[in-house]
């Protein structure tokens, strides 16, 4: 089953390689305006997340933990 969804994309890949480059999307060409504001925005929501980062670790919601003495190994 792997092999034959595997044999499936050699003639996307052959047809995707028809496609001119100009039809395609350009990534990391973006004017240096939008640039500074995702800058922003992402300084922004870190400001949010460590704002709030506060109260998780003063919540009564923990990681479990093993007991000491390794008392999950069946001893």
């Amino acid at each position: 089953m792997s092999v034959v969804c595997s044999i499936v994309t050699f003639p996307i890949n052959a047809g995707l390689k028809l496609v001119p480059d100009e039809w395609c999307l350009i990534l990391g060409d973006e004017p240096e305006s939008e640039k500074d504001e995702a800058k922003a925005e992402y300084s922004d929501l870190l400001r949010i997340a460590n704002k709030y980062s506060k109260f998780r670790e003063n919540s009564m919601q923990k990681y479990v933990s093993n007991k000491p003495g390794d008392s999950f190994k069946g001893k």
